[in-house]
């Protein structure tokens, strides 16, 4: 994926950067493209850096989906409850796929706002989930201490 110093992104304005938590409408490239992917969907920011100089700003978000998959994803960050989604600005249930993540120029090739909202940033974790999301941690590291301990 681009790197700072790379000229061919529009980049936004560093102050508008999302935070850590964050959802964003994010074009989040497809398997194996080094550019943004067709359609828009949510993406939530795990991480933001900026480049030396402050000039650029990049964004390391994990993917969402609506296909839930739960079986195959049981330690992904699943929202589902309507009032939930409505807070956070997303149109049906979504599933982040934690361990698909990418970071990406914070520019308007790869995110836009939603149709009626003025920014990217569609929304925010809420204590709930950010606990959720706490507990999936703790939940995947003993699952990879307890698979290292096993081998």
């Amino acid at each position: 994926m681009s790197r700072p110093g790379d000229d061919d992104w529009s980049y936004f304005p560093v102050h508008t950067l999302p935070r850590g938590l964050d959802i964003v409408w994010c074009r989040f490239p497809e398997l194996g493209v080094d550019g943004p992917g067709p359609k828009p969907r949510p993406a939530l920011v795990r991480t933001v850096s900026l480049t030396e100089g402050h000039v650029a700003g990049y964004v390391e978000v994990c993917y969402g989906t609506s296909r839930m998959n739960s079986d195959l994803h049981a330690h992904d960050l699943i929202i589902a409850n309507a009032a939930q989604l409505n807070l956070l600005g997303l149109p049906q249930a979504t599933r982040f796929d934690i361990d698909k993540l990418v970071t990406l120029p914070w520019a308007s090739e790869f995110f836009e706002p939603r149709p009626g909202s003025k920014t990217p940033i569609i929304g925010r974790l809420s204590d709930l989930e950010i606990a959720q999301l706490d507990t999936l941690k703790r939940i995947r590291a003993a699952s990879a201490r307890q698979k290292r301990q096993s081998r």
